[in-house]
């Protein structure tokens, strides 16, 4: 309860209810004042970077009318409180639904394009990823759990990187699948701009238009989750095409980009739930796969 007397002392005694929501890469709580909902986010103090920079982003974009979940100031007109070293940010409650992607894709593609294009005349500093970020995270990861196929990662990183690295730079939201996103009366609202960054505008593309289970490593994911892929690909960028047009690299670089963000995501994983977290047959697994559709 010690924390819901720390939303009371920063938002009001009318903040009177406190749920858990869940518990993975921060802590996030469901808050309710006089029958009204919010939630609200911790941060894991190791990422005291992303929180105030994702508060930031999330203030301009909502100032230039891009569907995003208002961010509720403290009673001294803050935008955020720490809490035991931690940030916490408390944001309005989206009566929210389930993004159907598949009959959505025209419009996300749409509304990418014009968050990327919104952010380009953003005065505000964003931080740049690139080969630390999306692939050395992971191998050094591998390389603390001494994990004897490491050799075969880096070479693999490595190429995927060679093929991606030369591609044109913009604003990223870095996470952006489905469950970032909520279908609110007639518009989509995204949320969760933790991962916001500079690099290839393409990443977002890639996370959207991802039709493989990334948990799902078998032999069916694999062929399903391609075709569907080029089909969304396809649908999403008659949308993105009304901000942006992509090159035929780019169209390319969205299938390593694929491939990439098996390395992100698992680098992100194993930093929040650590080394135990996955074992060498998942990494063995996870490489057969990742082998197969760099060759498809």
């Amino acid at each position: 309860m010690d924390f819901l007397v720390e939303i009371q002392l920063h938002y009001g005694n009318n903040f009177e209810k406190l749920n858990m929501i869940r518990d993975w890469i921060g802590q996030v709580y469901e808050v309710t004042n006089e029958n009204k909902r919010y939630i609200a986010k911790v941060f894991r103090k190791e990422h005291t970077k992303q929180a105030l920079q994702s508060v930031e982003v999330m203030t301009y974009l909502k100032d230039n009318n891009f569907p995003v979940p208002s961010i509720i100031t403290t009673l001294d007109g803050n935008k955020y409180f720490v809490y035991k070293h931690q940030v916490v940010v408390l944001y309005e409650y989206i009566d929210e639904e389930f993004v159907d992607k598949a009959s959505n894709l025209y419009t996300l593609g749409k509304q990418s394009g014009w968050m990327r294009k919104l952010m380009e005349s953003y005065l505000g500093e964003v931080t740049n990823h690139g080969y630390e970020f999306f692939i050395n995270r992971y191998l050094d990861i591998m390389k603390m759990k001494k994990y004897q196929g490491t050799n075969k990662f880096v070479e693999l990183g490595n190429y995927l990187w060679e093929n991606v690295k030369d591609l044109p730079h913009g604003f990223i939201h870095g996470d952006l699948h489905v469950g970032n996103m909520f279908q609110s009366k007639n518009e989509i609202v995204f949320f969760d701009f933790d991962a916001c960054a500079i690099a290839s505008p393409v990443y977002d593309i890639a996370t959207t238009c991802d039709a493989t289970d990334y948990f799902d490593l078998s032999e069916d994911n694999f062929k399903n989750g391609f075709i569907q892929t080029q089909k969304n690909v396809t649908e999403f960028l008659k949308g993105y095409e009304n901000y942006f047009n992509l090159s035929k690299e780019e169209e390319k670089a969205v299938y390593n980009f694929i491939a990439i963000r098996h390395f992100d995501i698992q680098a992100t994983i194993i930093e929040s739930q650590g080394l135990a977290c996955v074992d060498e047959q998942f990494l063995e697994d996870q490489y057969l796969w990742l082998g197969k559709w760099v060759e498809r």
